[in-house]
């Protein structure tokens, strides 16, 4: 069966700035990547070229030779997951088993768990609960089978917020970088003051102000580690017209000063990834997860 003994090796959920490029490489085990947005994207192996220009998934093989171009115009976001498994190791010895290997590129069509499955593996990685490893690779078999199995049925939709409240929440999202209050964007849903607080606190567990705040301050850490702008410059990228105010609310939520945080947290490696939004999100986005030791749980 494709799910015999399959292991996580490292996971992730990744936006990358339009224009990256990661260079021909191969890999020493294999990786299913998930783009949720079609894009311009473009995936290159022995077979072919391959544009992503609708949801689906990508599937590379050890020590093959590939590279991805990712859209010149649009940040990507893209889940991934290495892991080992030896009836693709099998499957890739064999003339006949070859078959057997899923396609290098998949569109998603119709009802597929794989990307809810996919962010359950991220949030049980980033938790790690009691026996945390076990239900991981548990989780990856039915990945695993879910993906090899797309079927025609409806699609995935998932649990949708009210479109009022979606309308006010991307609103929200795109003047975090100017001075804006709650009544405007609550307009933005149709709904009164009252009615849009009390929907959004109920809906994700925090007041539309604190959600504003957590936003500005989640994309100021994001822009500190990425760029080398001053403390000023990024408490006005980020709707802080008062550079003292932005230090003192940063230092009082995140225990250290902007300053301490960008020395600390500042890495060569993140400067390629582009600043994404998620306040509410389960699991932090732009991040990593390695899972090497079987007994780490």
């Amino acid at each position: 069966m494709a799910q015999q003994a399959s292991s996580i090796h490292a996971l992730g959920d990744i936006t990358v700035k339009a224009g990256s490029v990661l260079e021909m490489r191969s890999i020493s085990d294999f990786e299913l990547v998930y783009f949720p947005s079609g894009t311009n994207t473009r995936y290159q192996n022995a077979r072919g070229l391959f544009l992503l220009n609708t949801p689906g998934f990508v599937f590379t093989c050890p020590g093959e030779p590939h590279e991805y171009r990712f859209d010149p115009h649009v940040p990507t976001r893209h889940l991934f997951i290495h892991f080992e498994s030896p009836f693709f190791r099998e499957a890739m010895r064999s003339q006949t088993g070859a078959a057997a290997l899923p396609a290098d590129w998949k569109p998603l069509e119709g009802a597929c768990l794989v990307p809810t499955l996919m962010k359950q593996l991220l949030m049980l990685v980033h938790a790690k609960p009691e026996r945390w490893r076990m239900r991981a690779d548990a989780i990856l078999a039915c990945v695993i089978e879910e993906w090899m199995a797309l079927g025609k049925a409806a699609d995935d939709s998932g649990q949708q917020l009210p479109v009022p409240l979606q309308l006010a929440v991307d609103y929200m999202e795109q003047q975090l970088g100017r001075q804006v209050n709650i009544e405007e964007i609550a307009a933005k849903s149709g709904w009164t003051h009252e009615h849009f607080t009390r929907v959004f606190t109920r809906t994700f567990g925090i007041s539309p102000q604190q959600s504003l705040i957590e936003r500005r301050l989640r994309r100021a850490e994001q822009l500190l580690i990425r760029e080398e702008w001053t403390i000023k410059r990024v408490a006005l990228e980020v709707g802080f017209t008062d550079e003292h105010y932005f230090s003192r609310m940063f230092k009082r939520s995140r225990g250290l000063s902007a300053t301490e945080f960008r020395k600390r947290f500042a890495d060569p490696k993140y400067r390629h990834l582009s600043v994404v939004d998620d306040v509410e999100g389960p699991y932090p986005k732009n991040r990593h997860f390695v899972v090497l030791d079987p007994m780490s749980d």
